[in-house]
C-alpha cells in the first residue's frame, strides 16, 4: 500500500462484520480503500494482490462480498482486469 495509514470507514467495518469477511476480504478492502484516494476506478490485477497474500479466487470471492455489501462496483470485461468503484456511503 502506498501509504503509511488507510482510513477505514465504520461502515465499511460494520458491513464487513455482518458479512462474516474472512482476511482477505479486509485485505482487498485495505487495498482498495487506499487506492480509491488516487483514482475513482481502481484496477484490481492478481499481481498486486498476490503481494497482499491474496490469491486469484480470494480476490472475485471478496469481491463478490464488498459488492453485496454494497460498498463496490465491479466492471468486469472477459479476460481484462477488473475495475472497481469504490463507495464510502450506502
Amino acid at each position: 500500500m502506498s501509504s503509511k495509514f488507510v482510513m477505514f470507514p465504520k461502515m465499511w467495518q460494520t458491513c464487513l462484520a455482518e458479512q462474516h469477511a474472512d482476511g482477505s476480504t479486509y485485505r482487498v478492502a485495505l487495498y482498495l480503500l487506499d487506492r480509491a484516494s488516487f483514482s475513482e476506478h481502481v484496477p484490481l490485477g492478481n499481481r498486486v494482490l498476490e503481494k497482499q497474500g491474496v490469491s486469484r479466487a480470494s480476490k472475485w470471492r471478496a469481491l463478490r462480498l464488498l459488492r453485496r455489501a454494497g460498498l463496490i462496483a465491479v466492471d468486469e470485461h472477459r479476460g481484462r482486469v477488473p475495475r472497481v468503484r469504490v463507495w464510502w456511503t450506502r
